[in-house]
């Protein structure tokens, strides 16, 4: 299935993958397996901003698919469809 995949607030990221936006052949199933399929594709840069030292979703980002449903990490495991577009984003905060 193909799933477009965006970086926001991620500049590093889209720099080393080359584009804020790509869209990918995913032969998975999750929101897991397709994060951890472009760490896997885009190399271990990419991987070291996206993943925790345990393997998961760094705690700093957010992912939402098609730009509504927020994912916490505890729901990695959501179901993706074709033409599903996956956001992963750094929240900002500050004062």
């Amino acid at each position: 299935m193909k799933i477009t995949v965006e970086f926001l607030s991620l500049p590093n990221v889209a720099k080393m993958v080359g584009a804020r936006t790509v869209t990918m052949d995913f032969s998975g199933r999750t929101v897991d397996e397709l994060i951890h399929q472009v760490a896997d594709r885009y190399g271990a840069r990419v991987r070291q901003f996206l993943l925790d030292e345990t393997g998961q979703l760094d705690p700093t980002l957010k992912v939402t698919v098609n730009k509504q449903d927020w994912i916490r990490r505890d729901q990695m495991d959501r179901l993706l469809g074709d033409g599903d577009t996956v956001t992963i984003l750094m929240l900002v905060s500050g004062g």
